[in-house]
């Protein structure tokens, strides 16, 4: 067995290629991929990437679907010791020129469909030397000076190891993972070699159970969840990876069924789509990777339905996995298992970072044990790598707390954190709550500016399709299932949440709208106390008042 820590991604692949070079390490949108193959794909990308003069420490970037050609891009630039970067997909103008200039890419591989968003950009970017076209099927287009060439031109060259290059070493940068610049431009953290083997070892340390695992994933590979605990954690445990081209509410479980699949991850509002859908006989598996863990609530019963245990940790980009669940950590409900000491040091302090006890809301704050199993700081930018870090710990910007067993909870993101009238609200626990309501698809809670100095709570909110659910409905809801404190005065219904490119929502945009699009609990007459609820001014419900409906 290889040690997960001081390893390289080279090492970790071509370890499960000489013990079982014929199994099947992908099945990668239909594609069955043997860990023999994946070796040879590699090679020859990576011979090709270094015909046209990518080397150590260059960087070569992805604006593409999930593919074998993302995976094999992964082992071959960390064969070549140069640094891979993969975009997301939506991107397009300034989000795309900012994250190409951040990470100075001189090669970007793209598919088809998505070449246009790249021509766009060019003028801006004059770092890139060279464009490879997926899966075209007309001829390629003219970029002026840039070079564009088809993907064949990578995967023709020879599969033999490249002998006469020098082997990579632990230490090297391998990855940028950009941030999702909720609150500004997002920022690229520098992942070694080390830190994703590292990561995909402890990752796997959550559902691995045996050599029979077949892990079913449909998560974008830009995404480091996706990226690390399926692909890189199925190959460091030499298992097969069922890896599709996208999330389908419908297909989700008869993907699991047909591929035979034992343990899956379900990212974000996944495990929340495929609970309000309609009961079927085959939604069935023994683990799921939940993150965040679904809500305490709804776990068992969401367990009981889909005959799973469920799996969760907490990290992010920059170090993860932070907490974990597995066979030898049960989840606890509610919780994102318990912290991972063998790597990191974890704790929660206040605001003159003093350790809180247990039980007490603070920020989590972190620093690795080992060097190479947390970022190595932020791109071609360390005034933000130094501003992250005071007192020798890396402030996550996370509030969360630990109860008496060691059991983490994430509470909120600190620039999300409510106050009102001498309470603390946390916007996660109250969006996890407004989420049991069957009519809901997601919804984002921030506070807004009050009269009374503090803050009020907000709740931006998205509706199934044609729910017939109004503002007074989803108080009334909530006013069962929060604390009188927490329940929103305002409710505004849109039709989605505003979201970066990665998907992440945008509450600042959120509060900047405040409140003028809002249905006021307080206007409409119900006044909340700790006491009971009063209404000062009883209403009808009218039947059409399922959006914003004014008081």
């Amino acid at each position: 067995m290889i040690e997960a820590h001081r390893q390289t991604l080279t090492k970790m692949l071509t370890h499960q290629a000489e013990r079982t070079p014929e199994r099947v390490a992908l099945t990668i949108v239909d594609q069955d991929v043997s860990y023999a193959d994946l070796v040879a794909r590699s090679n020859a990308m990576a011979r090709g990437l270094r015909a046209l003069g990518i080397g150590q420490e260059d960087v070569v970037a992805s604006l593409a679907a999930n593919s074998i050609d993302q995976v094999a891009l992964e082992f071959a630039c960390a064969r070549l010791r140069a640094i891979e970067v993969m975009l997301n997909t939506a991107y397009r103008g300034q989000f795309l020129t900012h994250q190409l200039n951040v990470s100075g890419a001189q090669l970007i591989i793209v598919d088809a469909h998505l070449v246009p968003a790249v021509l766009d950009v060019i003028p801006d970017v004059p770092s890139l030397q060279h464009v490879i076209v997926r899966d075209h099927d007309i001829g390629l287009p003219n970029a002026g000076p840039v070079n564009v060439l088809g993907i064949a031109e990578l995967r023709s060259h020879s599969s033999d190891d490249l002998t006469d290059q020098q082997d990579p070493l632990w230490t090297d940068p391998v990855s940028i993972q950009f941030t999702s610049g909720t609150t500004g431009p997002s920022k690229g953290a520098v992942l070694s070699q080390n830190y994703l083997c590292t990561f995909a070892r402890t990752e796997s340390d959550i559902w691995y159970r045996g050599p029979e695992d077949t892990f079913y994933s449909c998560g974008p590979l830009f995404h480091l969840a996706a990226k690390g605990i399926c692909v890189l954690g199925s190959i460091s445990r030499g298992v097969r990876c069922v890896q599709d081209e996208r999330f389908s509410v419908s297909r989700f479980w008869e993907r699991v069924r047909t591929e035979r699949c034992n343990v899956t991850l379900m990212l974000g509002s996944m495990a929340t789509l495929l609970w309000t859908r309609e009961p079927s006989e085959v939604e069935s598996i023994d683990t799921v990777v939940c993150i965040p863990a679904p809500p305490a609530t709804l776990q068992e019963e969401m367990s009981k339905r889909w005959n799973c245990r469920f799996e969760s940790d907490y990290g992010l980009s920059e170090a993860a996995p932070l907490t974990r669940s597995g066979p030898d950590t049960p989840l606890r409900a509610g919780s994102a298992g318990k912290i991972v000491s063998e790597y990191f040091d974890v704790h929660i302090v206040d605001d003159d970072d003093l350790e809180v006890p247990a039980d007490v809301v603070g920020e989590v704050v972190v620093r690795p044990r080992e060097p190479h199993v947390m970022f190595d700081g932020y791109y071609h930018n360390p005034a933000a790598t130094v501003e992250k870090y005071r007192n020798l710990w890396f402030h996550t910007g996370d509030l969360g707390r630990l109860d008496e067993d060691g059991y983490f909870y994430f509470v909120d993101r600190k620039d999300d954190y409510l106050r009102r009238r001498g309470e603390n609200i946390s916007s996660h626990e109250v969006e996890a709550a407004i989420a049991r309501h069957p009519d809901i698809i997601e919804t984002a809670v921030v506070g807004v500016a009050s009269d009374l100095l503090e803050q009020e709570v907000k709740a931006a909110v998205v509706l199934q399709p044609g729910a017939q659910v109004n503002a007074e409905h989803l108080v009334r809801f909530c006013i069962e299932v929060l604390p009188y404190f927490a329940v929103p005065r305002y409710v505004q219904f849109l039709d989605d949440l505003p979201r970066t490119p990665s998907g992440k929502v945008e509450k600042h945009k959120l509060r900047v709208q405040g409140i003028d699009e809002c249905w006021d609990r307080e206007r409409a007459g119900i006044i909340l106390s700790g006491k009971r609820s009063t209404e000062s001014v009883t209403r009808p419900v009218k039947d059409n008042q399922h959006r914003n409906d004014s008081p």
